[in-house]
């Protein structure tokens, strides 16, 4: 465990800095690993309910992982999983990797990690590691840890949220009406994700993004009068 609380605070110290956000990138690439190994890391934002955006990626070829890279929010996929779910994953790499995760079967790996961390940051980041070392005692609450302090880091940088200016006056998608329709009907997130197949903390996010195309802070300020036009994305 003293490993696991060296690492927390020289991660601690860096983040007081104040590092741009591809410097952190590679800097927990060479620091971050309570092993003293190098890993892999990049941060990605979610641009909409069915994607991420790699912004920023440490200890990769460029050819493997740069960003601007898309990637799928999909259930058979680790980062998808810890967006969808809202939890922080954690995977060996063992043959029930692969059978959990299909889609990840085309896509070849120069050098194969032996655990990865998926980890949801806020609303709109999320961000994976990739190690070649096998888990240690401890390694769980070192990164419940690691969140909490990047969720503080995403706050200073001001990426809690997408901001009202980003978004408001655009469309929303029919996903999005009949959401908006259901949370002026009165229902929960919980109830309104049963209702339409989907879950909870997806539609907690497409919650967020309808606020910001209406140019709102939240439930309060809700009215029928609000509602935009729609599109099919």
């Amino acid at each position: 465990m003293l490993a696991h609380l060296n690492k927390l605070l020289l991660i601690t110290q860096y983040l007081a800095e104040k590092p741009t956000l591809e410097n952190l990138a590679n800097f927990l690439s060479l620091h971050h690993c309570p092993s003293g190994e190098v890993s892999r890391v990049y941060f990605a934002k979610i641009t909409n309910p069915t994607s991420l955006i790699i912004e920023a990626a440490g200890g990769f070829k460029a050819t493997e992982c740069q960003p601007g890279k898309f990637i799928p929010i999909e259930a058979d996929r680790p980062s998808g999983r810890c967006v969808l779910e809202n939890k922080i994953i954690f995977e060996e790499n063992n043959p029930e990797y692969y059978l959990k995760y299909p889609s990840l079967k085309d896509e070849p790996i120069a050098h194969l990690w032996l655990t990865q961390v998926s980890i949801p940051i806020n609303s709109h980041y999320m961000m994976q590691f990739g190690r070649y070392t096998k888990y240690q005692e401890g390694d769980h609450l070192f990164y419940q840890n690691l969140q909490s302090l990047f969720q503080i880091y995403f706050t200073r940088l001001g990426k809690v949220s997408i901001g009202i200016g980003d978004l408001s006056g655009k469309p929303l998608t029919d996903r999005q009406s009949e959401i908006l329709k259901r949370m002026q009907d009165g229902m929960t997130n919980e109830k309104i994700a049963l209702a339409i197949g989907y879950s909870a903390s997806l539609v907690k996010k497409e919650s967020m993004l309808i606020f910001s195309k209406l140019g709102i802070s939240g439930r309060k300020e809700l009215n029928p009068n609000k509602q935009s036009g729609t599109n099919t994305n």
